[in-house]
């Protein structure tokens, strides 16, 4: 019984020996730019907008804020309907935080077609600043 005993720590230790400790590795620390919060950076991003579908993904629902330095602006959305390239636009008014509807449709006097089959979605915003730069924000659009 002893030898056995002996043996098993004999063993045990053979094994603990030739495993060599690997030294543990971690991530290097991240080190995070300081934001700049002068006037430049905060115009530079043009207005702010929030972009979701509708209830029934049939049109986009587009809400503006955030016009301190904007002197204009508008939006584009561009899509593939049917192998037709179809679209719709407008201008932001400054200071109108109504939201805003594009559908993916033809309208005519009240009366809507849907389009079918979108591909190729694309929202553009663009800002002219008062500054005289020009922001674009591009959204793909998954529909």
């Amino acid at each position: 019984m002893k030898i056995k005993i002996f043996f098993l720590v004999f063993i045990f230790c053979l094994i603990c020996s030739m495993t060599k400790a690997q030294p543990a590795r971690a991530a290097r620390k991240r080190v995070r730019k300081p934001r700049d919060t002068g006037s430049q950076a905060a115009s530079a991003r043009g207005v702010g907008v929030s972009v979701r579908f509708r209830p029934d993904r049939l049109g986009l629902l587009l809400t503006f804020s955030d016009f301190e330095n904007i002197e204009s602006g508008s939006y584009q959305l561009i899509y593939d309907s049917n192998g037709i390239t179809q679209g719709a636009g407008g201008t932001i008014m400054i200071g109108d935080t109504e939201t805003k509807e594009l559908l993916f449709a033809t309208c005519s006097h009240g009366v809507c077609t849907f389009h079918e089959n979108i591909t190729n979605a694309r929202l553009s915003i663009i800002s002219k600043l008062k500054n005289g730069q020009t922001v674009i924000k591009p959204f793909r659009i998954k529909v």
